[in-house]
């Protein structure tokens, strides 16, 4: 029987967080964020697993 874990945590911009960033890292993948131009890009880690 599989077990089942959700965790929630507030990504608040004001404390310099980014939630696109967030999105990505979790993905393993590359995002642009439309609001601020940056692009975060973590497909590199997916490699390692």
């Amino acid at each position: 029987m599989a077990i089942f874990h959700l965790d929630f945590k507030i990504v608040k911009r004001s404390e310099g967080r980014s939630s696109v960033a967030k999105a990505a890292y979790h993905a393993r993948c590359r995002i642009t964020d439309e609001r601020t131009g940056d692009t975060y890009d973590y497909s590199h880690l997916f490699e390692k697993f």
